[in-house]
């Protein structure tokens, strides 16, 4: 049994992650009048993944390949909320987050997905992932420091990275 928002009569729909699925179905659904549409997300903007890389390698600055959800969805039927899911409560149709908590009617997660290092625990250790705008920085602040190591040694061997 879905539960009606008493102050709209509409369905309350939350939407867990601002990657491109979750996007996607927030500006499908902000559209239908019979729906309260709630985005959730940990970051207070959407980003490009495809050019994390750009920003990795100093090519382009984070704000070129972001932009806020809050100005995208301005003057649209959709609330935003910037918090972390911590548990979900089905059975009561909650959602509690790291900031309060969401009730809801329907419950959709486009979360993404985390780097899968395929149990080789060594790579996990020492490797860089590049899925978020902070690993791209993470990235390229480790680039452009060992390339000022390199720039002053005298021995090419000592230069490490990382």
């Amino acid at each position: 049994m879905t539960s009606i928002t008493p102050q709209s009569g509409k369905k309350k729909i939350v939407i867990v992650g601002g990657g491109f699925a979750g996007l996607n179905i927030a500006q499908q659904l902000y559209k239908n009048k019979y729906y309260d549409v709630t985005l959730v997300d940990k970051n207070n903007y959407n980003y490009f993944t495809p050019l994390l890389y750009q920003v990795a390698t100093s090519f382009l600055e984070p704000s070129s390949i972001s932009y806020p959800f809050r100005k995208l969805f301005r003057d649209k039927r959709l609330s935003f909320r910037m918090a972390a899911v911590v548990k979900v409560d089905p059975a009561a149709k909650i959602l509690y987050l790291s900031n309060g908590e969401l009730s809801y009617d329907y419950l959709v997660f486009a979360a993404g997905a985390s780097t899968n290092f395929y149990g080789i625990e060594s790579i996990k250790q020492n490797a860089i992932s590049l899925k978020e705008i902070d690993d791209a920085l993470r990235m390229r602040n480790s680039l452009i420091k060992t390339m000022e190591k390199a720039a002053i040694t005298t021995d090419p061997l000592s230069v490490k990275s990382f």
